[in-house]
């Protein structure tokens, strides 16, 4: 379907990256306060999964661009 030439493949990815973000944020957040001080150590995985998951909700566009994009799509079309 999204691979197609389909009217709405926009939004929808824009759903998708901004779900699984979103999603990953609070469980690497969540992890991150259960390793309290040491979770921001570069000596643990989860500083890693930290900082690249930072990476991730800005490339490709920001959690607020993609609302934004999400919001046009549900104005400009019919879901």
């Amino acid at each position: 379907m999204l691979d197609e030439n389909y009217e709405l493949k926009t939004p929808y990815t824009a759903m998708a990256k901004l779900h699984v973000t979103e999603a990953c944020k609070s469980i690497v957040d969540t992890a991150l306060q259960c390793h309290g001080g040491y979770g921001v150590l570069a000596d643990y995985e989860i500083e890693r999964m930290y900082r690249d998951l930072r990476i991730l909700r800005i490339v490709e566009g920001t959690s607020e661009i993609m609302k934004l994009i999400i919001a046009r799509g549900i104005f400009e079309s019919k879901f």
